[in-house]
């Protein structure tokens, strides 16, 4: 059952009710039955939501942005990114004047510590490892490249992906499963990753896939080999007619990276990009032919500052399709999106969850708010509602229909050494194109929080809004860019019979949990390790539920959240303070 929210009561007045007629013992026994009462309702409206709906709740943790960097030196300066000692004549501590610490140093460009990677670990390995369902991690892991003094190698990349993978299956059990994802830190230079059929490509995913050791399945490492992105089932269709099950799409998003300029968009029938949208809509006709849903992984979140626009243009095409509509949402546990395009036997899969790292902060956004934005598609669709290549994905035919049968669709993984030449389809796909939607890499806004929130007054003025609306959630890092954190999501693991029914794999509230690594750093050896080996490195920060009072995590909520923020002045100082890990004052 899930930890409830701790309960606050006032102070009671006496009055008519003959307080003084019984002794003080009764009122002390009453009191504590009362307590107990309320705790259980309390617990029991936390876990269920609504008393009518006993749907079965599980967990699952989204963890990002590892950035391990075994060079970190505690008492080190941060102008040299925490790897130098001060000169002797002058005080250990950074040029702000504070102690880089054992767990690392918040709000500097210093990466994580091995310390604090074992403290994370040990946390979780304590508190989850037998409380959820499955692990997301959304990539970054390999240590920034910003010390000249120390340049980062691939090499070294590869080692800190294993070790963060021998922290994940450390704390976890192997009967849950652990999703990995490449992140622009991932690749060596940083997001610098050619396309798929070069031997630097077909090198990191080879390499990676080995660090990672098992992580990605058997039958998708041939996938994963070819373009950096597989699928993972994390629960199995029940038995019965309504069951479903769930599969996670590791996504490569630095293949719709603005910042990759080894890669264009996604218009050319060779684009990687285009490609990967393909394999999208490839794995959504297998989860519709298996009754499974979908849950998107990947590092860079969707957005036109973060993809180029060719590229986020298809991929809200392609996922707000599987969005159903609020009117869809609360009729029954089958109840699926339908789309005359996505031709296949079986119920259309929901996709649940969008869900992404890389910004270090605490944050969401909107995907295909826009109606308009999909103009120029249409005037491209066939009869049946479909563009070029989603009719050769549902066809097999063509570039996409090949890579379906010699790639995507090909379970054992190929032997051949990675100075050989790869199967003719890969040597097709050497992207050239410079010319297809190439655009420069936009830097983030100096107030991101405020863009974003101008973001949702935009949002709530469109007069076309796409009732397929989707969101893209983003999740704090456990880098200290600001503070230590992760997610703990939770969802309906099997569909309710009551009169609410939600389809497995439905979103329901989400827990951040932060590491207060200042306070740590202060504390004794001793101290510091005692309360690691007792679970208490982490603490709740904030519950989405309690702090937003709304019911779940489905758009329309998201959309009365937005709301809310560009109406209220407080709630927007509240916001941008969880936004960046900082606790109520």
């Amino acid at each position: 059952m899930r930890e409830s929210t701790p309960l606050l009561y006032g102070k009671q007045r006496g009055g008519g009710f003959g307080f003084r007629q019984y002794p003080w013992s009764t009122w002390i026994v009453a009191g504590l039955a009362c307590v107990a009462s309320l705790a259980i309702i309390s617990m029991a409206f936390v876990s269920f939501k609504d008393a009518t709906d006993p749907y079965d709740v599980g967990r699952f943790i989204h963890i990002t942005d590892l950035h391990i960097d075994p060079n970190y030196r505690q008492g080190s300066t941060t102008y040299s990114q925490c790897h130098r000692q001060p000169p002797i004549q002058a005080a250990k501590q950074d040029d702000d004047g504070r102690n880089t610490g054992r767990f690392g140093i918040p709000r500097a460009e210093c990466d994580s510590p091995l310390a604090l990677i074992n403290a994370t670990r040990d946390y979780l390995r304590h508190k989850w490892a037998d409380n959820v369902d499955f692990v997301l991690w959304t990539g970054d892991s390999g240590r920034h490249d910003g010390d000249a003094d120390m340049p980062r190698t691939f090499d070294e990349i590869v080692e800190q992906n294993r070790i963060a993978s021998s922290a994940m299956r450390h704390a976890f059990p192997p009967s849950v499963p652990i999703v990995p994802n490449i992140g622009n830190n991932d690749v060596s230079p940083h997001n610098d990753l050619p396309a798929p059929g070069h031997k630097r490509a077909r090198a990191t995913f080879r390499k990676l896939a080995t660090a990672w050791k098992g992580l990605v399945p058997e039958d998708q490492l041939n996938t994963f080999h070819y373009g950096g992105y597989f699928a993972k089932d994390v629960a199995s269709k029940p038995g019965g007619k309504n069951g479903r099950g769930l599969t996670v799409l590791s996504l490569n998003t630095m293949y719709w990276y603005r910042a990759n300029a080894k890669v264009g968009g996604c218009k050319a029938e060779d684009s990687p990009g285009l490609a990967q949208m393909a394999w999208i809509r490839f794995q959504i006709r297998r989860a519709r032919e298996r009754d499974h849903d979908l849950i998107l992984i990947g590092h860079v979140s969707p957005s036109l500052d973060n993809y180029r626009p060719s590229c986020y243009r298809d991929y809200a095409r392609t996922v707000t399709q599987l969005i159903p509509p609020p009117s869809l949402l609360s009729k029954s546990a089958n109840s699926s999106s339908s789309s005359s395009s996505l031709s296949s036997s079986g119920t259309l899969p929901n996709i649940h969850a969008q869900l992404y790292g890389h910004s270090n902060v605490d944050l969401w956004s909107f995907v295909g708010q826009d109606v308009s934005i999909q103009g120029e598609q249409l005037k491209e669709e066939d009869d049946e509602g479909r563009l070029w290549w989603e009719r050769q994905v549902d066809e097999e035919s063509g570039r996409f229909g090949k890579l379906i049968r010699e790639v995507w669709n090909v379970s054992k993984a190929s032997e051949q050494d990675d100075e050989e030449e790869e199967a003719s389809v890969v040597r097709e796909s050497l992207w050239e194109d410079m010319d297809d939607d190439f655009v420069e890499s936009k830097s983030l806004p100096s107030d991101f929080v405020n863009s974003l929130i101008k973001e949702f007054e935009r949002v709530l003025m469109l007069k076309q809004r796409n009732p397929r609306l989707g969101v893209a959630t983003i999740s704090p890092s456990i880098i200290p860019k600001y503070m230590p954190a992760f997610r703990v999501f939770s969802y309906v693991r099997s569909p309710s019979a009551g009169r609410r029914r939600l389809p497995l794999g439905t979103l329901l509230d989400y827990d951040v949990y932060w590491a207060n690594i200042a306070k740590h750093n202060v504390k004794t050896l001793s101290t510091s390790s005692a309360d690691e080996s007792k679970g208490a490195f982490f603490q709740l920060l904030y519950r989405f539920s309690s702090e937003y009072n709304l019911p779940d995590l489905s758009p329309e909520s998201y959309l009365k959240w937005a709301r809310k923020l560009v109406q209220s002045k407080k709630l927007r100082k509240r916001f941008r303070a969880l936004a960046y890990l900082e606790p109520a004052r």
